[in-house]
């Protein structure tokens, strides 16, 4: 018996003893974990953190974090520099200079009076310092200042249209995932549905309740939503991906909230494009443009055979007795010098070709400028007859949906009742689904195409809903869903 209890105790201890040098081995190693940790933040894996985000906010950050549109922005800057300096033009050249010479023989003939023959002789030290001013006037200054202030606007014209064109895309592709979180969840029922239907269509065919080709019917719709489930969802991740492209940021932002429509009473097209057809930013763009290349042109010609003025004063300083010991003297020169081109007026010269070339960039840009506005006359008529459309659309859409919804609730008491084929059933299914994708599609493509409209209009989507909105009709929508 005391040997026993000796051998339990000499156990005891050791599996104590053992317990304390893990425990301790283990708090060391957590401690050294965590110092290196501490050491190297950079190795602590960060779990990805997804937001929920609405259109507004989105656009927000795509404006801060697009890679294109900070680019242009760089461009922005850099002409309003060039045209806040344009008066640098008038700016004067402006140049100092200062000298230290030595002046000294180095061979000297046997005799002279500079030494006593050899190579020696006598140096001496001088100094000399200079300063001028000069300024030169041409006719083409004013002109070349006009040139930086409308190239300032050009450059604000291209970074608003930049703007507009990524704040489009982001709707556009906010829309497009909203569709699709709507899309899958549809299909996600369906498949849920499906799977139902094949397991009573089992049991059913294992209770002699109805044939073999229903049960084989059933399992075959079951099996087929879930690769159409699973395209959508890898589409779903590639347009997500896109998505966050388009914002430039590293974070994971998932687009929320519900469709608003509100239906668009527009005028006639013709009234459209007299009172918006100006506010377009690529017509206006075009006119800049137009305005830069006349502007081109006469600063071309006035440099080609326009007179210049040159104004310039220099002064000099230097010892009055040649040497280091005297005072300074100084004295300074004022010229007026006139300079006329000739070769300007010569046919063939390369002035002349010049000015020639700026005259036809001129013609290019008046016909680029007619061109965009027949092409934004057309823009605003099809924009416009686009919108009304897919309203259209989104009406049949709905009353489509209404209505395949209620004929497969009639197909599934049909089929209870053994009035309805399992086919029947299963196509009435089939258009369900269909009709509720093509639902939520054709809204999110008029959302989008009131988008079309705002830019064709050179207005802002909120402003389009303010000119044309019909309320009415928006909130009977707002009912409905």
């Amino acid at each position: 018996m005391k040997l026993f209890f000796r051998l339990v105790r000499s156990r005891t201890f050791l599996l104590a003893f053992l317990f304390l040098v893990s425990h301790v081995l283990w708090a060391q190693g957590t401690a050294l974990a965590l110092s290196q940790n501490d050491e190297n933040p950079e190795d602590v894996t960060i779990t990805d953190q997804v937001r929920y985000i609405s259109l507004e906010e989105a656009q927000l950050l795509a404006l801060e974090g697009n890679a294109t549109l900070r680019s242009q922005q760089l461009s922005l800057e850099a002409s309003k520099r060039e045209a806040q300096s344009r008066w640098n033009s008038f700016l004067p050249g402006i140049s100092l200079s200062g000298s230290i010479s030595n002046s000294h023989n180095l061979y000297s003939p046997s005799g002279s009076s500079a030494g006593g023959g050899g190579t020696g002789g006598n140096s001496s030290w001088n100094w000399s310092a200079s300063g001028g001013v000069s300024l030169s006037l041409t006719a083409g200054i004013p002109v070349q200042m006009q040139l930086a202030t409308l190239r300032y606007e050009l450059a604000q014209t291209n970074y608003e249209s930049q703007r507009q064109t990524i704040l489009s895309s982001v709707a556009s592709s906010f829309y497009n995932l909203l569709t699709s979180t709507k899309n899958l969840t549809v299909l996600e029922d369906n498949v849920s549905l499906t799977r139902q239907q094949y397991e009573q269509a089992r049991l059913n065919y294992n209770r002699g309740l109805t044939s073999e080709l229903d049960m084989l019917r059933a399992q075959y719709a079951a099996l087929s939503a879930e690769p159409q489930l699973e395209k959508a969802r890898s589409q779903y991740d590639s347009d997500l991906a896109a998505f966050q492209l388009l914002l430039g940021s590293q974070e994971k932002y998932i687009p929320t909230g519900e469709f608003s429509l509100q239906q668009l009473q527009l005028p006639d097209a013709t009234v459209l494009i007299a009172s918006y057809l100006e506010n377009r930013l690529d017509v206006i763009q075009k006119r800049q443009s137009l305005r830069e290349a006349e502007l081109s042109k006469t600063a071309q010609v006035l440099s080609a055979r326009a007179p210049s003025i040159s104004l310039s004063e220099s002064i000099r300083m230097g010892p009055s007795d040649g040497g280091m010991k005297g005072g300074p003297s100084v004295s300074g020169s004022f010229s007026v010098g006139v300079s006329i081109p000739v070769d300007g007026y010569i046919p063939g010269s390369s002035k002349s070709l010049s000015v020639g070339k700026s005259k036809d960039s001129v013609e290019v840009a008046r016909i680029n400028l007619e061109t965009t506005l027949v092409q934004a006359r057309q823009d605003i008529v099809n924009t416009a007859k686009n919108v009304q459309l897919l309203w259209h659309a989104v009406e049949i859409s709905k009353l489509n949906e209404t209505i395949a919804e209620r004929a497969y609730q009639l197909s599934q008491e049909g089929y209870r009742a053994g009035l309805v084929s399992q086919t029947d059933m299963e196509n009435s299914r089939q258009q369900m689904v269909s009709a509720q994708l093509s639902g939520s599609t054709s809204q999110s493509q008029y959302l989008v195409g009131v988008g079309n409209l705002a830019n064709a209009l050179g207005l802002q989507v909120q402003d389009v809903y303010e000119l044309f909105g019909n309320e009415e009709k928006g909130n009977e929508q707002g009912k409905e869903k």
